[in-house]
């Protein structure tokens, strides 16, 4: 080992001219050296990188009196002047806001008492997303009671459908103006509650004047099963993207936006074969679907873009 590294004053020295960096092997050295308390252990390992030093243990070397200097103050508190130690770490990707942890709680807790309570209900709604005969039965049988696993779900699916809409947000830095986190995910819980409950009072209004209440009310049922299966879907989805350490969210992000398409191409043909059965006009297909569907989707889409 060089003495020049233990020589008491070579740390103040490049301390005072020019940049320290800690990382400097033979600086590692002359701090071991010559900033160690007199209660310290000096230790020396069989291999180099198991010891205090660089280098093995020299006997012909006097360490006591070369090495060590006495300081006022204890090893367990070593304080060195103008250095700041930065410890090496581990670099985060992102950070999740206190609020969105219970959020995602909030959700599991209620598919745990759907799963735990309503489990045969759970079991036919799936069904019902691909079974037209399920469904009709689901749609006889339908409740309005708020303790009922259909409550439980669509709120579910609106806490969840805004929390994916929020991390897509966040993650490709779409700006509301809004710097507080919560502000932003309640306005994605605006949007969404207010984006369907004005799509049901358009339908039913619609439904009103054109004599087809029954087909408009079947159809934005289906809507809703879709919905409740959808967010029991995109529930692991936010959950990953919330906890697990992603560097790059995108992927997952973009899979959630194909399993909300595949369940709105899934709704819209089911709507279908529901007004085709009732012997609806084609042509007032059509205008439903670039009106009250379509049409607000690229309004949203050009919204977010601006």
């Amino acid at each position: 080992m060089k003495q020049t590294y233990f020589e008491p004053n070579n740390f103040q020295a490049k301390l005072d001219s020019q940049t320290v960096n800690l990382l400097d092997s033979a600086l590692l050295d002359s701090l071991n050296a010559n900033y160690i308390a007199p209660d310290s252990i000096i230790i020396f390992g069989y291999k180099p990188e198991w010891s205090q030093f660089r280098k093995g243990y020299d006997h012909i070397y006097d360490y006591q009196k070369k090495l060590l200097e006495p300081l006022p103050y204890d090893s367990l508190h070593t304080v060195l002047k103008n250095v700041e130690v930065v410890f090496p770490g581990k670099k985060v990707s992102r950070t999740n806001p206190d609020w969105l942890v219970g959020v995602i709680v909030l959700a599991f807790f209620l598919f745990a008492t759907v799963r735990l309570i309503f489990h045969k209900y759970l079991s036919q709604l799936a069904q019902a997303t691909i079974n037209y005969s399920v469904f009709t039965r689901l749609f006889r049988e339908r409740y309005f009671n708020l303790l009922h696993a259909s409550f439980r779900l669509d709120l579910v699916f609106a806490l969840i459908m805004s929390l994916y809409g929020y991390q897509f947000i966040n993650t490709f830095k779409i700006n509301f103006g809004i710097t507080k986190s919560f502000y932003v995910y309640l306005i994605c819980v605006a949007m969404v509650i207010g984006y369907f409950t004005a799509k049901k009072v358009i339908y039913y209004l619609i439904g009103a004047l054109t004599e087809n209440k029954q087909e408009v009310q079947e159809y934005l049922f289906s809507i809703n099963v879709y919905n409740r299966v959808l967010g029991l879907f995109l529930l692991p989805v936010t959950a990953i993207i919330a906890f697990v350490p992603l560097y790059q969210p995108e992927t997952l992000l973009f899979t959630g936006l194909g399993i909300v398409i595949i369940f709105y191409l899934l709704s819209l043909i089911r709507g279908a074969q529901i007004f085709l059965k009732k012997h609806f006009s084609i042509f007032y297909l059509i205008l439903y679907l670039c009106t009250l569907e379509f049409l607000p989707l690229l309004l949203i889409y050009n919204f977010l873009l601006s």
